[in-house]
């Protein structure tokens, strides 16, 4: 089913989670390289969780998805969550900043899930549409084929 308000509604939460992080990392009196490794550990989770539900729905579809790649498509996502959980874990911040960290890494990456899966289900019912458009056009055509209407003159 494909919901308009649903998709935006998945875009805004990823987007919203992405930024207020992003933010957060930003607006710190870190040092540059630690802002720098939190923004790529961020923008890893994000990538690496939208790889994952791509192969394992590659996977489900009985699309070719070699077990090289799945591997490494988890491998990818559970590294780049552990490093960021485990950094965030190992710094002298209080447990609220810590907390506030580490529910931002699990949001962004829950969100990039469910994004994920809202596009390949926009794009599957896009294509489903298109093949049934398209068989209705060709039905139609063999019925003009068989049952020509005449033009009055």
């Amino acid at each position: 089913m494909k919901s308009n308000e649903f998709f935006f509604l998945t875009w805004a939460a990823f987007l919203t989670g992405f930024a207020f992080v992003l933010i957060a990392i930003w607006n710190t009196d870190w040092m540059l390289v630690e802002r720098g490794f939190y923004t790529i550990i961020l923008g890893w989770i994000t990538f690496s969780s939208f790889s994952l539900v791509k192969t394992l729905r590659d996977k489900r579809e009985k699309m070719k998805v070699s077990t090289e790649y799945l591997a490494l498509c988890w491998l990818s996502t559970i590294a780049s969550f552990g490093i960021g959980i485990i950094s965030i874990w190992n710094t002298k911040w209080p447990l609220v900043e810590k907390g506030y960290y580490w529910l931002g890494l699990i949001f962004v990456m829950y969100t990039s899930f469910a994004l994920a899966k809202e596009i390949r289900d926009r794009q599957d019912f896009a294509d489903k549409f298109e093949e049934k458009r398209s068989s209705y056009n060709e039905m139609n055509d063999e019925e003009e084929k068989q049952h020509p209407v005449k033009e009055e003159e």
